[in-house]
């Protein structure tokens, strides 16, 4: 397929006549009843530049195993396959293309652009870390990329570097039917949270969205898809709201849909998830999880322009190696009968599939992964224990209880504080931690997956009263329904967060250590500190918005230019030269004292 990058306030009248010519062509439709479609829909999202498989421990047949998962030439593969079953389909990508893993930070997208051209996807929506670099970096991509970006709810002002590069929706003949694809952006996240310039306007998403399906309906199309980025939740409640919607393809929350309990996974609906829009007529939500974990293939009969039924199948995408542990706890592959009672269960089950690599994308990816693995491989030093990840405390994306939150946060905060001499406090955000740090080897693999963001350590002189309004700031940014990566931790700063409390209370006792005579004291209101961060929060990002203000009134920071993944690796090589390894910071020096949280003890406080 074919498209044009327009302009978008040309789009409507193009698109108008491109529909109208069509549909008067003879012969447009392929054959069979012309009032039915049988369309199938294979579809990512989240995949942040994790281009080769990952590990992932499930329960086949009662026994942990550990299982090799993802990797995008198999999930090329499985999409060849699919595809092959019905000629009339479409592959989608939901967003976040970009952003995780090795692959982006030396290669800057283009390794995820030439992959994605090699898969052929039909159209992809505009994630929030598509603007993780900026306008320009985006512009740069969307010219790597074959598929149209979409995003009906993202203006640029005329002369920005984007402008003319994107559509509101694209139009597409499936069998001689034409099928409205609207992208749609998470506005506020992308606002607060990644780096689009003031030229971007990011418009309310319910308002975006109909207006694009008004646009539609008046060029004739009745078949309507939502591409979005926006949340699994987000989407539930955005259906009722508008009308005409048949189906969301949604990104953004990871979420993992369809009954894998017996396989130790635990998800958030049914796949696909029926709401219904604002006519009361059927709406079916998917997603596909993350990192290529997931191929989702959702199955859609329209009769006439009406969505008669959706079925479909998370396909978690599967190697062909399996691990256990003997009763010594010593990992062995499995062979013979292991193998074969494990592949037994996975044959019976359709959400489960072993797929072999396809040659085309491996080699694209070899190309690549050459120069990744020589880096990546290499290794800096130790973690004594693991150290997992929480966004917020409560808990972790795997389900163990962390009553004070990460335990990688405040390691990585302590990092920076002891590289820069200058800083009395480090305050650092938790979604600019990626993951957990498993017990064993840290490569810089390791690093560049935690710290994926191309960031510098940055210097802002605060009073301890503003150092505590940043940190209200952060925690409010989440209750006003920002990120729940705006939360913040810090090192050698404690406190204790009440998320009951109202905005200017929730954060009370705060102590700072000092750096000479390693005892705490009181934060002082009037005491002039130097705090330590990233120079994306440092300018009020993800809801710091006082560090913007106070340099705003008394001048700007200092930018250290130390590189952000650069000096954890740094801090790490100086350990193992130490002999020491890395490890959690003591109880009585973790930055959160005490957390309590809402009533309903979830994320969005």
């Amino acid at each position: 397929m074919k498209y044009n990058k327009l302009k978008n306030a040309a789009q409507p009248i193009i698109f108008l006549l491109l529909t109208l010519t069509l549909l008067a062509a003879p012969g447009c439709n392929t054959g069979g009843d012309k009032s039915k479609l049988a369309l199938k829909i294979l579809h990512v999202n989240d995949v942040h530049s994790h281009l080769d498989p990952s590990e992932i421990d499930l329960t086949l047949g009662g026994v942990k195993t550990t299982c090799e998962i993802g990797g995008m030439a198999r999930v090329a593969s499985k999409i060849n396959e699919l595809a092959e079953t019905n000629k009339n389909h479409l592959v989608l990508h939901a967003g976040d293309a970009v952003q995780g893993t090795l692959y982006y930070t030396l290669f800057n997208g283009q390794a995820d652009a030439d992959i994605m051209n090699a898969m052929g996807f039909d159209a992809m929506a505009i994630g929030n870390h598509e603007f993780d670099n900026g306008d320009q970096w985006l512009a740069n991509f969307i010219a790597m990329v074959d598929a149209p970006l979409v995003s009906t709810n993202i203006e640029v002002i005329s002369g920005n570097v984007l402008d003319g590069l994107y559509s509101p929706y694209v139009i597409t003949q499936v069998d001689g039917e034409p099928i409205g694809i609207i992208g749609l952006t998470i506005a506020g996240k992308t606002r607060d949270s990644s780096r689009p310039s003031n030229e971007v306007t990011f418009n309310e998403e319910v308002a975006a969205t109909q207006a694009a399906v008004d646009e539609l309906k008046e060029q004739g199309i009745r078949k309507i898809l939502l591409l979005s980025h926006c949340g699994y939740k987000n989407m539930k409640a955005l259906a009722p709201l508008v009308t005409d919607i048949d189906i969301i393809v949604d990104g953004d929350s990871h979420t993992l849909l369809g009954d894998f309990t017996v396989y130790g996974l635990d998800s958030l609906g049914d796949y696909p998830t029926r709401v219904r829009n604002r006519d009361g007529e059927t709406v079916c939500v998917v997603q596909a999880w993350e990192y290529g974990k997931v191929l989702g293939e959702l199955d859609v009969y329209f009769n006439g322009d009406e969505l008669e039924s959706c079925s479909g199948t998370p396909h978690l995408i599967l190697g062909k190696s399996f691990v256990r542990k003997d009763s010594q706890g010593a990992p062995y592959v499995l062979e013979t009968g292991e193998l074969t009672s494990v592949l037994s269960v996975i044959d019976a089950d359709s959400k489960l599939d072993t797929v072999a690599e396809d040659e085309y994308v491996a080699d694209i990816i070899s190309t690549y992964s050459t120069q990744v693995d020589a880096l990546g491989k290499t290794v800096i030093g130790r973690a004594d224990e693991a150290l997992p990840h929480s966004r917020v405390p409560g808990h972790d994306y795997s389900g163990r209880i962390l009553p004070l939150g990460s335990h990688i946060a405040p390691v990585v905060a302590r990092a920076f504080y002891q590289l820069d001499g200058n800083a009395d406090i480090c305050i650092q955000n938790a979604g600019g931690v990626r993951i957990s740090i498993m017990q064993g080897e840290i490569t810089y693999d390791t690093a560049y997956t935690l710290l994926p963001f191309s960031n510098t350590l940055y210097e802002i002189k605060m009073y301890g009263s503003e150092i505590k309004a940043v940190l209200e700031d952060a925690i409010d940014n989440i209750a006003q329904g920002g990120s729940t990566g705006s939360f913040p931790y810090s090192y050698p700063l404690k406190y204790d967060v009440d998320a009951n409390q109202p905005f200017g209370s929730r954060v009370s006792n705060l102590e700072v250590k000092d750096r000479h005579t390693d005892t705490y004291s009181s934060l002082q209101n009037d005491t002039l500190y130097v705090v330590v961060t990233n120079n994306y929060t440092a300018k009020g990002r993800d809801g710091y918005t006082t560090f913007a203000t106070v340099q705003a009134q008394r001048g700007e920071g200092t930018d250290t230019y130390l590189d952000y993944a650069l000096s954890f690796v740094n801090y790490v090589k100086g350990l193992a030269a130490k002999g020491e390894d890395l490890v959690p910071i003591p109880a009585g020096d973790h930055c959160i004292k005490s957390y309590i949280a809402t009533v309903d003890e979830t994320d969005n406080l």
